[in-house]
């Protein structure tokens, strides 16, 4: 989940290019992977994958290992938030994510927004789309509020609008 200057191969990008691509990786909106249209079911592979993820300088999703680069399709967002929990109280609350990359980060609530009836938000200092799986998004929402059209959360010490977009 880091981007460290990451440039794609020229014959990668040739096959991206030409649709030549020998093996297609998906990672479908719902954070299951997937290979020539068949799931991954590995666990290990799953989570090596997991905590791959990265985006290459042409704006393309790679998996990326040491030098090893390869193209991905990422149907949505690259990282899933599969866990939340609440510490401290009022001011002092932070709202601390588990990360389908298998680290954690604490919510920067301003970066919330609610769409297509999802929870989303940005982890890794406001670079890389994260979607809150449903369990972790229902622990959140039990904070929702509603004044006049509008939507509140009320969470570490202070009301916070939540951002609907579509």
């Amino acid at each position: 989940m880091e981007n460290n200057s990451i440039e794609m191969p020229e014959y990668l990008i040739e096959q991206l290019e030409n649709g030549t691509l020998e093996d297609t990786i998906v990672l479908d909106r719902n954070g299951n992977w997937w290979h020539n249209g068949n799931p991954f079911k590995n666990r290990k592979i799953i989570d090596f994958f997991n905590k791959s993820i990265a985006k290459a300088n042409e704006g393309i999703w790679v998996l990326q290992y040491d030098k090893y680069i390869y193209p991905i399709t990422v149907e949505d967002v690259p990282i899933f938030i599969t866990g939340v929990r609440f510490e401290g109280f009022s001011d002092f609350e932070k709202v601390i994510m588990n990360l389908s990359s298998g680290t954690e980060e604490i919510l920067d609530v301003n970066t919330l927004v609610y769409r297509n009836s999802t929870l989303y938000c940005t982890v890794g200092n406001g670079e890389f789309p994260a979607k809150f799986m449903r369990s972790p998004a229902f622990h959140v929402l039990d904070r929702l509020d509603e004044n006049n059209g509008q939507y509140y959360l009320t969470m570490c010490g202070r009301r916070i609008p939540l951002k609907q977009d579509g």
